[in-house]
């Protein structure tokens, strides 16, 4: 039997926080133990229930430089926390990683996005659907799959075909895009990612088993 994920969700958004531990808790590796709306909640039901998982606001854990964080990891250390955003912006994600988040998740991903990144956090093994020929990466950050998964469907089908190499003007080409719109996208996934080039976010698709030389078409595989 598949083991189940404890989860802990906390948002200052009631209705936000109370929808997704709804839709979270109907999967069936997952249990959520809690909801909280406010700093102090989230701390007590996390010392409560010790949850694999915290999903903390990051209107919470931000406004006060971390000391919910802090606070959070004395009440249970092996809690994995997953801050839910309403941006991802670069500074954001530098933030909370350096005060002990494990992850960074923009609020306006689907449920299957958030599902996907739980599992990531808590099982270094998860896939979300194994290359057919997957390279060795490097290195395997549960942090970096977390990041990927911040990407909409549009910007992992770019990083697959920027990984694949095809350039921006070619990507423009085929999807009948202005060459600025695919110049946006890309943007994006490097702040996303938290990276500094196309390179960066490349070689961060080919650890991941992200890359295809298939053409667009394959990338609807990874389509949340």
């Amino acid at each position: 039997m598949e083991a189940v994920v404890t989860l802990v969700v906390a948002d200052h958004q009631q209705l936000f926080a109370d929808g997704l531990a709804v839709i979270l808790d109907t999967e069936d590796d997952f249990a959520v133990l809690g909801v909280a709306h406010d700093r102090q909640g989230a701390v007590d039901l996390t010392a409560t229930h010790g949850p694999a998982v915290l999903l903390l606001d990051a209107h919470l854990a931000c406004d006060d430089q971390g000391a919910t964080l802090t606070a959070v990891r004395a009440a249970s250390p092996t809690t994995k926390v997953l801050l839910l955003a309403g941006d991802a912006r670069r500074e954001t994600m530098a933030s909370v990683t350096s005060w002990g988040a494990d992850g960074l998740l923009a609020k306006d991903q689907s449920s299957r996005q958030v599902g996907n990144a739980i599992r990531a956090l808590t099982d270094p093994r998860w896939k979300p659907i194994p290359a057919a020929q997957p390279p060795s990466p490097s290195r395997n950050s549960s942090v970096q799959l977390v990041r990927i998964y911040t990407l909409s469907d549009r910007e992992r089908e770019i990083l697959g075909l920027l990984a694949s190499g095809w350039s921006n003007r070619r990507i423009a080409q085929e999807y009948m895009l202005s060459l600025h719109t695919v110049r946006t996208h890309v943007q994006s996934i490097l702040v996303k990612l938290g990276v500094h080039s196309k390179l960066e976010a490349v070689v961060l698709a080919y650890e991941h088993g992200m890359a295809t030389t298939a053409g667009p078409r394959a990338w609807s595989r990874y389509s949340a």
